[in-house]
């Protein structure tokens, strides 16, 4: 069975990844690899928590066993068989940034491609000790093509300099006082 799992920053309208993973993948397996395609450090500490469809924190998932079993026990179908569908990757437990996670269902397997894989992304990876997630895309404004154009300088610095240097020596040259 195939899970297609949503994530998402909570702070960025732009970011979004969907992974398909196997079910009987076990969670540390899926940090290691969502670390690694987030470009993140794979030596900090991380927790998962899990939630009910009521939004109730049910469970929490770290590398040592916090009392409802660490990420090499647990596995995707252990998670959905509990009926928390929304998890949270707490990537950096001072600060406390977060993934969330939502697993939206089974998908058909591919059988050309291998679990886990990214099926659909959108937005930067966020950076993991950044102090906030910037959107590129929205926090410079997109110019217009007439603009870029009208900006566009063709001559060029040498010739803006000979006119430069012409102009400082005509000037002495055409002096009134001479006559």
């Amino acid at each position: 069975m195939i899970y297609k799992i949503k994530a998402t920053v909570p702070v960025s309208k732009v970011f979004m990844r969907e992974f398909a993973v196997r079910s009987d993948m076990n969670l540390f397996r899926f940090n290691r690899y969502i670390l690694g395609e987030l470009c993140f450090s794979t030596d900090q500490m991380v927790i998962y928590k899990a939630y009910d469809s009521k939004g109730n924190c049910t469970a929490q998932y770290g590398l040592f066993d916090l009392g409802d079993g660490s990420l090499d026990k647990i596995t995707f179908a252990d998670v959905v068989g509990r009926g928390q569908m929304n998890i949270e990757l707490i990537y950096d437990l001072r600060s406390k940034r977060k993934i969330d996670l939502v697993i939206e269902g089974e998908i058909p397997e591919e059988k050309r491609l291998s679990y886990p894989c990214i099926i659909a992304e959108k937005g930067h990876n966020p950076g993991q000790f950044a102090d906030k997630y910037e959107d590129y895309l929205y926090e410079n404004p997109v110019r217009g093509a007439k603009a870029v154009l009208e900006d566009v300088d063709d001559d060029d610095d040498e010739e803006d300099e000979e006119e430069e240097e012409d102009q400082i020596y005509d000037g002495g040259l055409e002096d009134d006082t001479l006559d």
